[in-house]
């Protein structure tokens, strides 16, 4: 039996440079300010695929985010969503922290890293994750008619026997989530729904058909949009428009991508409920000016994560964060109890 892991390219964020512009002078030239270069790779070990795994034929995959430090090592790593396998996860981890890259450099000066996501697949090789087994086949059978026919109770049981099963290949893995995300749709439970297709995305591989890629990816696009997550709508509709089979759709999508930029840029606040489900809940900004506000439970810390800084706060209530506007790429890690519920307000860019 092949065993195969896959670990994507880092998405780190762009090449860039500031600038700051001369104003008293028309034959001035501009001013360098700063040269960022980013970390370069130089030890990347592939995570081990764990035997219990392996034997039981069970995939999944992970995503973390990581701080590359000034001598090229890897700290404060971060899972930020899995397929559910603590083994698989735990092992990923563990590869990551070995890394070492040559770090970034500013000015000739090594520098930080924060923001660096990775996600790591755990495949069997052969034809194995193109099927399901008969017993996956049946009870997703009878769980889709108890849909169909509202007998959530019945559902709800049915999706407890289905999560029992702890040697899912990808394939049954998302039918699953795709079962789950209509489950969340017909409650009306959006938040849900999106959890749901955002984990078939992060799922899918290249031999998926390019039909159910960009019915997931639109999916899963219109519902960001529709709750304020800009920063993952961006990279959703950079997913969609390299599918051939999203062409005929491309005007629309450059559409709401265009009114997504006009809300962003707009005088109101950008408003995006959350809810911690383990140990904290994240987002992307896209805004320097934000508060925590309605805080339903106990929050403690907050981690903010930009391009070169990193800054770790404690929490007071309807606490508001002003960055300065050179942090680039700021991601925050908000931590507390679990189930604690409140609202991120991300507040109008100030000229």
């Amino acid at each position: 039996m092949k065993i195969l892991t896959t670990i994507p390219l880092l998405l780190l964020p762009s090449f860039y440079v500031n600038v700051a512009l001369a104003e008293n002078s028309s034959n001035e030239l501009s001013k360098h300010l700063s040269t960022i270069i980013l970390p370069q790779p130089i030890l990347r070990i592939e995570p081990e695929y764990p035997m219990s795994a392996a034997r039981s034929g069970r995939e999944g995959w992970a995503v973390f985010s990581f701080v590359i430090n000034e001598e090229g090592g890897v700290e404060d790593v971060l899972v930020k969503e899995t397929s559910g396998s603590k083994d698989l996860t735990k092992s990923a981890k563990r590869a990551i922290e070995s890394w070492r890259y040559k770090p970034a450099m500013s000015s000739g000066k090594a520098i930080k890293q924060c923001v660096n996501t990775v996600q790591m697949d755990f495949r069997m090789g052969g034809d194995s994750t193109q099927g399901v087994s008969r017993n996956f086949k049946r009870r997703y059978k009878k769980a889709t008619a108890a849909l169909d026919a509202k007998n959530y109770t019945e559902l709800d049981k049915l999706l407890t026997k289905l999560n029992k099963n702890k040697s899912m290949h990808l394939s049954e893995y998302n039918f699953l989530q795709i079962l789950m995300a209509d489950y969340a749709k017909a409650l009306g439970n959006k938040e849900k729904q999106l959890q749901h297709l955002n984990r078939v995305a992060m799922a899918l591989s290249p031999l998926s058909d390019e039909k159910h890629k960009v019915s997931i990816l639109y999916r899963t696009f219109g519902l960001q949009v529709e709750l304020n997550q800009f920063q993952a709508a961006y990279r959703t509709y950079e997913k969609l428009i390299k599918q051939p089979a999203a062409e005929p759709y491309l005007a629309e999508f450059s559409e709401i991508i265009e009114k997504v930029d006009s809300m962003i840029a707009s005088d109101k606040d950008l408003v995006i409920a959350a809810t911690i489900k383990n140990d904290f809940w994240s987002a992307d900004l896209v805004r320097n000016e934000f508060s925590l506000i309605n805080v339903q439970g106990s929050l403690h810390t907050l981690d903010v994560r930009c391009a070169n800084k990193r800054h770790v706060y404690t929490i007071k209530e309807n606490s508001t964060w002003t960055m300065p506007s050179a942090w680039e790429d700021c991601s925050i890690y908000v931590y507390g109890e679990p189930n604690t519920q409140f609202n991120l307000i991300e507040h109008p860019l100030k000229s």
